[in-house]
């Protein structure tokens, strides 16, 4: 799945919360991993596998 900058998205944080968020930035590793960089709304970015999160549905 495709998470262009400007997508809104979610994911669970650690204590099964969901968090959504609008990525900010793609970037992809050297094993072909696609990282997120996904600005919360409540302010905090941060950076994960693009497999971690949900495109939202609105």
């Amino acid at each position: 799945m495709s998470f262009p900058a400007g997508t809104c998205v979610f994911f669970w944080d650690g204590k099964g919360q969901t968090v959504r968020g609008t990525v900010e930035r793609i970037s992809r590793a050297a094993d072909g991993t696609v990282f997120l960089d996904v600005k919360e709304d409540g302010g905090r970015t941060v950076s994960m596998p693009a497999a971690s999160v949900t495109k939202e549905t609105k």
